[in-house]
């Protein structure tokens, strides 16, 4: 039996480019056994159990959370800060 690492490549969307490296870094956290290689739009997947369907559907799941994570965080500042009364903004 051959014991070779399995891999998947996909391409994501131009407009989620930003949000590539640090949706890798979430990713590879929760996957540390698989290995995450990019080349511009093109991320592959590799070891063992990177071809399930549901890896790559779990890696889209950390690219929009992070997209998300990162265009609501000023409206999540304001919000702390208005409940809180502490601004950390300079005037």
């Amino acid at each position: 039996m051959e014991n070779s690492a399995l891999s998947s490549e996909f391409v994501i969307e131009e407009q989620f480019q930003q949000w590539l490296q640090d949706a890798c870094l979430r990713f590879q956290y929760l996957h540390p056994h698989i290995e995450i290689s990019t080349e511009g739009n093109a991320v592959r997947l590799t070891g063992i159990g990177a071809d399930e369907p549901g890896l790559k559907r779990e890696f889209q799941f950390c690219l929009y959370r992070q997209k998300i994570f990162e265009q609501t965080l000023p409206l999540r500042t304001m919000l702390i800060e208005g409940v809180t009364g502490v601004a950390r903004r300079t005037s």
